[in-house]
């Protein structure tokens, strides 16, 4: 006889997602408390993609024969 096959994965069961709502207060909390642990913030500048979404359509030459 041959042994009956593993399944692949095993189902786990998930946990409930008991979360509570962002608020500002608590992004602030949060921001305090990294700040507070000497974290530090940086921030990034304007990428290429966020320059050229306000941009104007460049002048193209037509390719016409």
């Amino acid at each position: 006889m041959t042994k009956p096959k593993k399944p692949h994965h095993v189902a786990i069961p998930r946990k409930p997602n008991v979360r509570t709502p962002m608020t500002h207060e608590a992004i602030a909390a949060d921001i305090d408390a990294f700040r507070g642990a000497g974290g530090k913030i940086e921030v990034l500048g304007v990428t290429r993609t966020l320059l050229r979404i306000d941009a104007e359509e460049p002048d193209t030459p037509s390719k016409e024969n």
